[in-house]
């Protein structure tokens, strides 16, 4: 026996050899002809110094030495073709955590829709929300620290695919009881307003800060923060207003003392999109989640 390289092709031949202890059964069981196998017999037995069959009456029987070999060779090619199976995901079964990148915006109006759907058929399925800075977000689906993100962000390349889940508008959030604003709001009075701004640093909703930065006169902004959810609060409490994606401006109004009004100026709609790193794009987990997400919100009407 030599410590050079083996053909690993060879070892299919030994092993089929070794199974059916005839050289033409053996050909017929891994697709080659009789002569081909008789070739890399001849290669196989001049590598590792040994006959390792022998025709007898019963048939091609093993060598001692391949009578030693037999066994390791038929476990690596079945640990091999075993790991080579794709492994599909059966909600109903699998116990895994997904981590989904999220902001505050997915977690109050995505997440529990979603949970309801887990809960239902994947009882064994847990998730986790995070939320990072956008610069990182591409990072985190290509190492696998995420596995989806639903954002509404510039785009991102080096290998994030991408999905629309739905597409929504802005709208003004007031409180339900203001002094001056009551069932509609004019143009000249969204300017005269003082207004908080949710910053959301990384995600496309600048658009907002952007669009009042542009109106002449400029309305004044008299608080900014760095998040969505502490906007209810601050307007229901308040004279001030603030500008949000109708889906969120719903979910506050159900729990803070709001009303939501059209925006009285034109502004770009809300993109939300589902991103993913295309290393996952084939794993059946991450397909089975992307799946699950798109069918949620495929047929969501915000208007």
């Amino acid at each position: 026996m030599n410590n050079r390289p083996i053909d690993l092709n060879l070892l299919l031949v030994f092993d089929a050899v070794n199974r059916h202890r005839n050289v033409s059964r053996a050909a017929e069981s891994i697709g080659l002809s009789q002569p081909a196998v008789s070739n890399a017999l001849r290669r196989l037995r001049a590598h590792l110094k040994d006959r390792l069959f022998v025709r007898t009456a019963a048939g091609m029987m093993p060598t001692a030495a391949a009578e030693e070999l037999g066994g390791s060779v038929s476990a690596a090619l079945s640990q091999i073709t075993n790991g080579l199976v794709r492994r599909g995901f059966d909600p109903a079964t699998e116990s895994r955590t997904f981590t989904l990148l999220m902001t505050d915006i997915g977690n109050t109006v995505f997440l529990p829709k979603l949970l309801d759907v887990v809960n239902r058929e994947a009882p064994a399925v847990a998730i986790r929300t995070v939320h990072l800075p956008a610069p990182e977000t591409r990072h985190a689906l290509e190492s696998g620290a995420v596995d989806l993100a639903t954002a509404f962000v510039p785009e991102l390349k080096g290998g994030v695919m991408q999905q629309r889940l739905f597409v929504t508008d802005y709208v003004c959030i007031v409180r339900r009881d203001h002094p001056t604003i009551r069932h509609r709001m004019s143009r000249a009075q969204f300017l005269g307003a003082t207004h908080i701004i949710a910053e959301a640093a990384g995600t496309g909703h600048s658009v907002v800060a952007s669009a009042l930065a542009r109106l002449r006169p400029s309305p004044r902004i008299g608080l900014r923060v760095p998040q969505f959810l502490a906007l209810p609060v601050l307007v229901g409490q308040s004279d001030m207003i603030a500008t949000v994606p109708l889906p969120l401006a719903r979910e506050f109004e159900k729990a803070a003392n709001i009303k939501i009004l059209p925006v009285p100026l034109k502004l770009p709609r809300v993109d939300i999109k589902l991103l993913w790193h295309e290393r996952y794009h084939d794993d059946p987990a991450n397909r089975w989640l992307r799946g699950t997400m798109s069918r949620l919100f495929k047929d969501a009407s915000w208007a």
